[in-house]
């Protein structure tokens, strides 16, 4: 880990040495390349969540449930 922090400190010197505009531009960049990291996301069927929390509701009277959700005091 250490080997890691002394990459990062001597990338901040680094960039502590460009001007204004160039560490702006810099930073435009490494969010796109995070971005584009970030692109790939797993697509959740919706037929793999059925019956998720079913266990919460299990005891539950539905019917007496939304009759009471609908009761607006």
């Amino acid at each position: 880990m250490a080997a890691r922090t002394i990459n990062i400190d001597t990338i901040l010197n680094q960039v502590r040495q460009l001007d204004y505009i160039d560490r702006i531009n810099l930073l435009e960049r490494v969010i796109s390349l995070i971005k584009k990291e970030n692109v790939v996301k797993e697509q959740v069927k919706l037929a793999s969540i059925s019956g998720l929390g079913s266990e919460v509701w299990r005891d539950v009277d539905i019917d007496k449930y939304v009759e009471n959700e609908r009761q607006w005091d």
